[in-house]
């Protein structure tokens, strides 16, 4: 399946979505060239005196201004826009240098380092796209030179992308390499594109290709910052060029990890600039975060002809990208939070701009790019005939693959409402297949086609309408606006999100006579939603009334207008009596072959509240329709369970999970799934039962009698370690604090409680470095645990996000101790020889993309960080030790 966005599609949005284009081409894609000329100009001074002081990415902003106006040409009937962007195109080719470098830095450090790369990315994609709409060679011959120069800068047996750092944002450059290759054949291009693949590997790359090939979450992933979402539209020019189907696999299990784990209610994506693995987070919601979102969803979109990815782009064009602009087009925000108040970019982020660019930002510049994607996923075709994404007043002329011209006209009140009448008429009669979008979330959707009803209408697909078409043909659409909702867990515990169609209401102060902090729960069991209208500075496209659980009156409207006057709003709102919140399976990945022993089963949520009242069900059954089942555990709290099922090797089994609450059922979204039982593959799973330790998950036990070999797990590898005298008269594991290095594989790291223990033999302290004791670390604040000595001390500490940790307990040289480090919840502990010495505060929840832990080492850190010392006695749990356990192991 591969859909097309046709480049010679005339798009024309009325209501207020035209609204929103036109408000974005008068007030802000005419104006910023003109109001900030440094664009253009920072360019032309890159080598003369004073060297500009710029931040690292400033040569993306004219690339992404551009991106943007380009692909408005498309849905504009401005007749000064197509000029006026021919116009900066050129001027920005006028700057390229004789070597083809076309980005504001001085000639000694040119694609050397800053974000520099990643500037030229956006400015190549803008140039390709300029040549594809207006087949405008010199836009060809200046991205063809920033290539070559890119190939002469990094050859395959010289320097390498990966030297420029910056990684998630240098090497998206693939993404525009594979576009230029495809049109040209130049083998050069793709000779970069295979560098920058294999250094992927390299740590602190992202490894795009294999953690999405092995089913690792995208939070969990050494990359999972936005930029990387530019790296993965790498994955797919490498599989358009070689054809090989693992890019697309890989590309496929980013995309929906990062729907079902990081996207949040408004349609927005990251906490804080990143993949976290929790939608309930309060961190920034950056604007060029979902804009790189949209962008990924559209290339899902035409890859696999998947509903749900058109759905995700309609979720988040009408509330997180709109809410992101202004209404009167003129800013755009670079955080544009769930609850509390719309900011302009030119504030919150004003350390970007310069002389020259007082309003240039990151955000500014990419925030259009929303809108303009209209133009790519509005309407596709195939070889069939047409595909109708988008529902909203519109008129839409488009080729067809077989020939002609297709014209679509809407004619609604969209997304107030749910009628939708299309026109279809083809400029000739014709036999294609026109399919309609079915959103998922329309659970009863009627549609007729010249007033005869239409069946088998199946929500979250594609309606498919084959018929001999011809001008006059109506279409009518009637979606399923019963509101629905999210029920919040985690920090938004008591709360939920509304939806009415695919808006996210909000509650306003401007529309209410109570401030957000006053607003009293909603009964989600009990709830009418009745439209009205309001006089505003900006109308909302949807406004109506509610009645709260006490009898209050509340007004709530559409997530893209709330606090558009500056006022705060808020869309988790108060509320009571939801079913249990969206949630989706992890562990086993569909289709998956796992190692007998020890079965782990992994959905996404969380440990929920005590008064949340919700529980899961897991079943297993041998058959996909759930009439055998073999398998079911109730009343889960947790959001994952280790089975010692006796499970036949080879066989298919199929497995599901289902939340339950008072108010109702919520099964996984994307369930249920099939797995079979390999015995061959090696186990890290945790047990459920070790000597004597209860019901408790281990993970890693390893006695270090001289070896490294575990008891339980899985060595990963193991140098430079040597058999020594150990505690009591046993055997011991030496570490010279040079190159020893022992670590073991773990299927994933624990998010909530755990424990890592064992006898620790310091030697040569005082250290003037970090010695590992423990360590999980996988990149730069991504390590969910470490025991360290550094002085004369013993540290316990996280780093997730930011460093936190308990104070150092003292040791001596040549004496064994016990240490144990216990995360349970927001607390961390510290014991020595089985006695508590110090505790501190942490996150409650920590995600890391670890998949190994190394003792007397760092696992994944190439600088010297090993231990100078003897280890014994290591276990690793899956659950936080007691103190009693504690002072048994170090019994």
């Amino acid at each position: 399946m591969e859909l097309r966005s046709p480049a010679a599609v005339t798009h024309h949005f009325d209501g207020p979505m035209g609204e929103r284009v036109e408000a974005n081409v008068d007030n802000w894609l005419l104006a910023a060239p003109r109001a900030n000329p440094g664009m253009l100009e920072m360019m032309r001074l890159r080598d003369r005196h004073p060297v500009p002081e710029l931040v690292p990415w400033a040569g993306e902003f004219v690339g992404k201004y551009l991106i943007s106006a380009i692909a408005a040409c498309r849905m504009s009937d401005n007749p000064r826009l197509p000029p006026f962007v021919a116009s900066v195109v050129a001027e920005l080719i006028a700057t390229q240098a004789e070597d083809g470098y076309l980005g504001p830095f001085g000639r000694e450090e040119r694609l050397l380092g800053h974000w520099d790369l990643w500037g030229h990315y956006h400015c190549m994609l803008a140039l390709l796209m300029w040549h594809e709409a207006t087949g405008d060679e010199a836009s060809l011959g200046c991205a063809r030179a920033m290539a070559d120069l890119i190939c002469d800068t990094f050859p395959d047996d010289g320097r390498h992308v990966y030297d420029a750092g910056s990684h998630e944002m240098n090497m998206a450059v693939i993404h525009s390499l594979g576009w230029l290759y495809r049109l040209t054949g130049q083998e050069r291009y793709l000779a970069v594109m295979r560098q920058i693949e294999a250094d992927w590997q390299r740590p602190p790359a992202g490894d795009y290709l294999r953690t999405g090939l092995s089913g690792v979450e995208f939070f969990r992933t050494p990359k999972p910052r936005w930029e990387s979402l530019h790296d993965l539209q790498g994955l797919i020019e490498l599989g358009q060029i070689t054809g090989d189907r693992r890019y697309a696999e890989a590309f496929v299990r980013h995309w929906e990890s990062i729907r079902n784990h990081d996207r949040h209610p408004s349609g927005g994506f990251t906490t804080g600039e990143q993949a976290v693995g929790n939608p309930y987070s309060t961190g920034a919601i950056e604007t060029c975060c979902t804009i790189a979102w949209m962008a990924l969803s559209v290339d899902m979109l035409r890859l696999t002809g998947d509903a749900s990815a058109a759905d995700e782009l309609e979720l988040a064009t009408w509330n997180g990208m709109l809410g992101a602009q202004h209404p009167s087009g003129r800013w755009w925000t670079y955080d544009t939070p769930m609850d509390g108040a719309r900011a302009a970019s030119a504030h919150s982020i004003v350390f970007q701009a310069r002389a020259g660019t007082p309003e240039l930002n990151c955000c500014s510049v990419n925030g259009p790019r929303g809108l303009s994607m209209l133009t790519q996923w509005a309407a596709m075709a195939d070889d069939e005939g047409a595909w109708l994404n988008y529902y909203g007043p519109c008129f839409l002329d488009l080729p067809t693959l077989q020939g002609g011209r297709l014209l679509l006209r809407q004619v609604t009140d969209y997304p107030a409402e749910g009628k939708v009448r299309i026109e279809v008429a083809p400029d000739k009669k014709r036999e294609m297949s026109l399919r309609l979008r079915i959103p998922a979330w329309s659970a009863q959707t009627a549609v007729r086609v010249n007033g005869e009803a239409v069946e088998g209408i199946a929500p979250g697909e594609y309606l498919a309408l084959r018929r001999v078409w011809q001008a006059g043909d109506v279409v009518e659409l009637e979606l399923d606006m019963a509101l629905r909702s999210w029920t919040g867990e985690l920090g938004r515990s008591g709360c939920a999100a509304l939806f009415r169609g695919p808006i996210l209401l909000a509650f306003d102060q401007k529309l209410n006579a109570i401030d957000t902090d006053q607003m009293p729960p909603l009964d989600l069991q009990n709830l009418i939603f009745t439209r009205v209208q309001t006089a505003a500075t900006w109308p909302p496209i949807v406004a109506g009334t509610v009645t709260a659980a006490d009898g209050t009156e509340l007004v709530l409207c559409d997530f893209a207008t709330a606090g558009a006057c500056g006022t705060h709003y808020r869309s988790w709102l108060p509320a009571e009596g939801g079913a249990p919140a969206p949630f989706y399976l992890r562990t086993p990945a569909a289709d998956a072959a796992i190692a007998a022993g020890p079965l782990l089963f992994e959905w996404s949520g969380y440990r929920p509240s005590a008064r949340s009242g919700r529980t899961f069900t897991l079943e297993i059954a041998a058959d996909p329709d759930f009439s055998d089942v073999v398998v079911t555990r109730e009343g889960l709290t947790s959001c994952s369970e280790v089975l010692e099922a006796d499970l036949e090797p080879g066989r298919e089994y199929t497995w599901r999970v289902t939340a339950v609450n008072a108010h109702g059922c919520t099964g996984a979204a994307n369930g249920p799934r099939r797995f079979t039982v390999d015995p061959d593959l090696p186990n890290t799973v945790g047990l459920r039962t070790v000597q004597g330790f209860g019901e408790g998950e281990l993970m890693v036990a390893a006695d270090l009698e001289g070896s490294a070999d575990p008891s339980y797990g899985v060595l990963h590898s193991s140098q430079d370690v040597a058999s020594v005298p150990g505690p009591a008269g046993t055997a011991a594991l030496g570490f010279n604090g040079r190159s020893s290095k022992v670590t073991y594989a773990i299927d994933l790291f624990p998010e909530e409680d755990y424990t890592a223990a064992l006898w620790l033999r310091p030697e040569g302290l005082p250290t003037d470095r970090l010695q590992e004791v423990f360590s999980a670390w996988a990149c730069g604040m991504d390590d969910p645990l470490r025991i360290c000595l550094q002085g004369e001390e013993v540290f316990a500490r996280i780093e997730a996000g930011a460093a936190h940790g308990t104070e150092g307990v003292g040791l001596a040289n040549g004496r064994w101790v016990h240490v144990a480090a216990v995360k349970q919840g927001p607390e961390l502990r510290l014991y020595v020889d089985g006695t508590l010495r110090q505790k501190a505060t942490v996150p409650h929840f920590v995600f890391s993309a670890t998949r190994n832990v190394g003792i007397g080492c760092n696992p994944n850190y190439a600088g010297n960080e090993c231990l100078q010392g003897a280890l014994a006695g290591f276990c690793l749990y899956a659950r936080a030790l007691g103190a009693d356990e504690i002072a048994r192991l170090a019994g």
